[in-house]
């Protein structure tokens, strides 16, 4: 009978251990999670030759708002869809092109406001509103020209807590005077951001 309950309080010992254990595993690291999440985050973002500085606050675990602006950047790009005046010649057009090659659309101010996720470390995605003022060139035009943008915008960042890369998605109207204004998909294939969190 005196061994029955020793093996029983050897298994309720066990099972204490292995659930005190747990609590001992699962608290610091739940603890750590709070701290790698900083309630403000200041970033550097740089693409070819340009660059932004954005502020961002905590709205949540993992979610942030937060305003930016930059200058230049962009200078690898490409036109996904647009009508006549800022179509590439070999890209897609939902209108007639106007003729033009040797085209050029590099965007060289900006300012935004923005909703990032942070589900990870790792990866993180903003969506946002941005106005922008491009420089914009073709095989017709005498002088440079400089069209602005308002629309919205995506990027989605790859890495690690400080350094992430990935694409950015402009999606708005385009418009140059008042005889050029469009619908327009623009991509910048690769951008970096270096974020400093307190």
């Amino acid at each position: 009978m005196q061994g029955v309950r020793f093996v029983a309080m050897d298994r309720s010992f066990a099972v204490a251990a292995l659930l005190g254990l747990a609590a001992a595993a699962v608290c610091p690291a739940a603890a750590a999670a709070r701290r790698r999440q900083p309630d403000t985050v200041f970033s550097v973002e740089a693409d070819w030759i340009g660059g932004a500085l954005s502020y961002a606050r905590t709205r949540g675990p993992g979610r942030y708002w937060g305003l930016e602006a930059g200058v230049g950047g962009g200078f690898l790009n490409r036109m996904l869809l647009s009508g006549r005046h800022f179509s590439e010649e070999d890209g897609p057009s939902y209108q007639p092109r106007d003729g033009a090659v040797d085209k050029e659309l590099i965007e060289i101010l900006h300012v935004g406001a923005f909703r990032r996720w942070s589900p990870t470390e790792r990866v993180s995605w903003d969506v946002g509103a941005r106005a922008s003022a491009f420089v914009h060139t073709d095989s017709s035009d005498d002088d440079l020209a400089v069209p602005l943008f308002l629309g919205a915008y995506a990027n989605v960042l790859w890495g690690n807590r400080w350094v992430k890369v990935g694409p950015r998605l402009l999606m708005g109207m385009f418009s140059e005077g008042s005889g050029s204004r469009e619908l327009g998909v623009y991509l910048v294939p690769l951008a970096g951001r270096v974020s400093f969190g307190w």
